[in-house]
Protein backbone atom coordinates (compact mmCIF):
# COMPACT_ATOMS: atom_id res chain seq x y z
CA UNK A 1 0.00 0.00 0.00
CA UNK A 2 1.07 3.23 -1.13
CA UNK A 3 1.97 5.88 1.72
CA UNK A 4 -0.05 9.52 1.56
CA UNK A 5 2.56 12.06 1.02
CA UNK A 6 2.08 14.83 3.37
CA UNK A 7 1.77 18.37 1.54
CA UNK A 8 3.92 20.44 4.27
CA UNK A 9 3.98 23.64 2.08
CA UNK A 10 0.58 24.02 2.24
CA UNK A 11 -0.82 27.38 3.70
CA UNK A 12 -4.69 28.17 4.04
CA UNK A 13 -5.36 31.70 3.65
CA UNK A 14 -8.84 32.67 4.88
CA UNK A 15 -11.29 34.85 3.06
CA UNK A 16 -14.52 35.84 3.87
CA UNK A 17 -16.77 39.10 2.76
CA UNK A 18 -15.11 42.41 3.63
CA UNK A 19 -11.59 41.00 4.47
CA UNK A 20 -8.98 43.54 3.83
CA UNK A 21 -7.51 43.29 0.46
CA UNK A 22 -4.03 44.00 1.70
CA UNK A 23 -3.81 41.62 4.45
CA UNK A 24 -4.80 38.87 2.23
CA UNK A 25 -2.74 39.64 -0.92
CA UNK A 26 0.05 40.62 0.41
CA UNK A 27 0.52 37.48 2.73
CA UNK A 28 -0.49 35.51 -0.26
CA UNK A 29 2.18 36.62 -2.23
CA UNK A 30 4.68 36.75 0.12
CA UNK A 31 4.10 32.70 1.45
CA UNK A 32 4.33 32.02 -2.80
CA UNK A 33 7.62 33.62 -3.42
CA UNK A 34 9.22 31.85 -0.76
CA UNK A 35 8.15 28.29 -2.16
CA UNK A 36 5.27 27.86 0.29
CA UNK A 37 1.32 27.05 -2.05
CA UNK A 38 -0.86 29.13 -0.63
CA UNK A 39 -4.56 27.80 -0.53
CA UNK A 40 -7.12 30.33 -0.52
CA UNK A 41 -10.00 29.10 1.79
CA UNK A 42 -13.30 30.31 2.64
CA UNK A 43 -16.43 29.14 4.90
CA UNK A 44 -17.79 27.74 0.68
CA UNK A 45 -15.57 25.93 -1.91
CA UNK A 46 -16.15 27.85 -5.11
CA UNK A 47 -17.77 30.86 -3.76
CA UNK A 48 -16.33 34.43 -4.53
CA UNK A 49 -16.21 37.02 -2.03
CA UNK A 50 -15.49 40.70 -2.30
CA UNK A 51 -12.89 42.71 -0.18
CA UNK A 52 -13.08 45.76 1.86
CA UNK A 53 -11.15 47.06 -1.66
CA UNK A 54 -13.13 45.88 -4.19
CA UNK A 55 -11.00 42.85 -4.71
CA UNK A 56 -12.96 39.81 -5.93
CA UNK A 57 -11.43 36.36 -4.32
CA UNK A 58 -12.71 33.08 -5.47
CA UNK A 59 -12.45 30.09 -2.59
CA UNK A 60 -10.15 27.47 -4.23
CA UNK A 61 -11.08 24.68 -1.37
CA UNK A 62 -13.46 24.76 2.02
CA UNK A 63 -12.66 23.91 5.62
CA UNK A 64 -13.66 20.24 4.83
CA UNK A 65 -10.99 19.93 1.45
CA UNK A 66 -8.21 20.22 3.57
CA UNK A 67 -6.51 18.18 6.06
CA UNK A 68 -4.92 19.99 9.19
CA UNK A 69 -2.40 17.87 9.49
CA UNK A 70 -1.55 18.17 5.80
CA UNK A 71 -1.29 22.00 6.20
CA UNK A 72 1.77 24.00 7.27
CA UNK A 73 -0.11 26.97 8.85
CA UNK A 74 -3.16 29.09 7.66
CA UNK A 75 -3.27 32.76 8.00
CA UNK A 76 -6.46 34.67 8.96
CA UNK A 77 -6.30 38.29 7.35
CA UNK A 78 -8.04 41.00 9.20
CA UNK A 79 -11.15 43.94 8.12
CA UNK A 80 -14.66 42.77 9.17
CA UNK A 81 -14.29 39.32 7.72
CA UNK A 82 -12.63 37.67 10.72
CA UNK A 83 -16.29 38.54 12.44
CA UNK A 84 -17.90 36.39 9.94
CA UNK A 85 -15.19 33.72 9.72
CA UNK A 86 -15.88 32.90 13.76
CA UNK A 87 -19.17 32.49 13.14
CA UNK A 88 -18.50 29.17 10.83
CA UNK A 89 -17.41 26.18 13.28
CA UNK A 90 -15.84 24.74 10.52
CA UNK A 91 -13.56 27.39 9.91
CA UNK A 92 -12.91 27.51 13.40
CA UNK A 93 -12.20 23.84 13.93
CA UNK A 94 -9.49 23.94 11.23
CA UNK A 95 -8.10 26.77 12.53
CA UNK A 96 -7.59 25.19 15.83
CA UNK A 97 -6.68 21.68 14.35
CA UNK A 98 -3.98 23.36 12.25
CA UNK A 99 -2.47 24.40 15.45
CA UNK A 100 -3.14 21.36 17.75
CA UNK A 101 -1.28 19.28 14.47
CA UNK A 102 1.78 21.27 14.78
CA UNK A 103 0.92 23.95 12.07
CA UNK A 104 1.95 27.78 12.37
CA UNK A 105 -1.14 30.04 12.70
CA UNK A 106 -0.55 33.74 11.97
CA UNK A 107 -3.40 36.41 12.28
CA UNK A 108 -3.14 40.07 11.72
CA UNK A 109 -5.49 42.76 12.25
CA UNK A 110 -8.93 42.00 13.39
CA UNK A 111 -8.14 38.39 12.83
CA UNK A 112 -7.12 37.64 16.17
CA UNK A 113 -10.81 37.24 17.15
CA UNK A 114 -10.74 34.14 14.88
CA UNK A 115 -7.81 32.82 17.38
CA UNK A 116 -10.15 33.80 20.80
CA UNK A 117 -12.96 31.36 19.06
CA UNK A 118 -10.48 28.73 18.40
CA UNK A 119 -9.44 28.86 21.75
CA UNK A 120 -5.62 28.49 21.16
CA UNK A 121 -4.42 32.18 22.91
CA UNK A 122 -4.36 30.89 26.77
CA UNK A 123 -0.62 32.23 28.01
CA UNK A 124 0.38 33.27 24.51
CA UNK A 125 1.95 36.67 23.38
CA UNK A 126 -0.10 38.39 20.72
CA UNK A 127 -1.00 41.47 19.54
CA UNK A 128 -3.82 42.53 16.95
CA UNK A 129 -5.65 45.72 15.89
CA UNK A 130 -6.44 48.03 19.44
CA UNK A 131 -9.93 47.23 19.04
CA UNK A 132 -9.88 43.53 19.87
CA UNK A 133 -6.86 43.84 22.43
CA UNK A 134 -9.68 42.92 25.52
CA UNK A 135 -11.02 39.95 23.86
CA UNK A 136 -7.82 38.44 23.39
CA UNK A 137 -6.89 39.03 27.38
CA UNK A 138 -10.43 37.97 28.36
CA UNK A 139 -9.32 34.91 26.39
CA UNK A 140 -5.80 34.54 28.24
CA UNK A 141 -3.46 36.06 26.19
CA UNK A 142 -0.82 38.72 26.71
CA UNK A 143 -1.49 41.50 24.43
CA UNK A 144 1.63 43.45 23.08
CA UNK A 145 1.75 46.66 21.16
CA UNK A 146 4.01 45.64 18.39
CA UNK A 147 4.33 45.42 14.92
CA UNK A 148 4.59 41.54 15.67
CA UNK A 149 4.63 38.91 18.04
CA UNK A 150 5.49 35.38 17.45
CA UNK A 151 5.14 33.27 20.19
CA UNK A 152 5.27 29.35 20.02
CA UNK A 153 3.57 28.76 16.82
CA UNK A 154 1.41 31.90 16.65
CA UNK A 155 2.29 34.91 14.63
CA UNK A 156 0.41 38.60 14.98
CA UNK A 157 0.70 41.62 13.71
CA UNK A 158 -1.24 45.11 14.07
CA UNK A 159 -2.81 46.50 11.52
CA UNK A 160 -1.37 46.58 7.52
CA UNK A 161 1.36 48.96 8.12
CA UNK A 162 2.75 45.88 9.86
CA UNK A 163 2.54 43.48 6.66
CA UNK A 164 6.31 43.37 5.63
CA UNK A 165 6.96 42.31 9.34
CA UNK A 166 4.90 39.90 9.42
CA UNK A 167 5.25 38.51 6.33
CA UNK A 168 8.69 38.16 7.33
CA UNK A 169 7.82 36.13 10.64
CA UNK A 170 5.39 34.45 8.79
CA UNK A 171 7.61 32.70 6.92
CA UNK A 172 10.44 32.42 9.02
CA UNK A 173 8.01 30.78 11.34
CA UNK A 174 6.89 28.14 8.38
CA UNK A 175 10.66 27.81 7.40
CA UNK A 176 11.45 26.60 10.66
CA UNK A 177 9.10 23.81 11.22
CA UNK A 178 10.74 21.97 7.87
Amino acid sequence: MAKKTASPKKVAVLVEENVHDLEFWYPYHRLAEAGFTPVIMGPESGKKYTGKMGSVIEAAVSAADMDPKDTAGVVIPGGWAPDRLRTHKSIVDFVRNVYEAGGVVAAICHGGSVLVSAGIVKGERVTSYVSIKDDLVLAGAEWIDEAVVVSGRLVTSRTPADLAVFGKELVKSLSSKK
